[in-house]
């Protein structure tokens, strides 16, 4: 009876442990120069070895395609820089655009 009320928390358990595995192997690799290496490149090449990793890079790596027109873009970067914000650096606009944008794929309710 006990075993069957485990065995969700367990197979958890152990999926977490694979990650955290998985993320401790990752860190030790050595950092791959950005302007020469392709890190998407990278990640084909080590998927074998990070497989959950791996799918996780893909989803955040990868462009995504172009479903919001450039207007809805432009308008929000406007309403950043409305008149009350006129203090806000362009490196702080660009932040809160990618925040905007980005924290949906986080799955971050706000």
């Amino acid at each position: 009876m006990f075993s069957s009320l485990l065995a969700p928390h367990t197979s958890d358990l152990l999926a977490s442990s694979c990650v955290e595995d998985e993320l401790h192997l990752y860190l030790k690799e050595p950092v791959i120069d950005r302007r020469r290496g392709d890190p998407l490149q990278w990640w084909r090449q080590n998927e074998g070895r990070f497989k959950l990793l791996a799918k996780q890079a893909r989803k955040f790596l990868c462009a995504p395609p172009s479903s919001v027109p450039s207007e809805h873009v432009f308008s929000e970067v406007s309403a950043i820089y409305e008149s009350k914000r006129s203090r806000l650096t362009g490196e702080h606009a660009e932040q809160l655009c990618f925040l905007h944008h980005n924290l949906v794929l986080l799955n971050w309710d706000y």
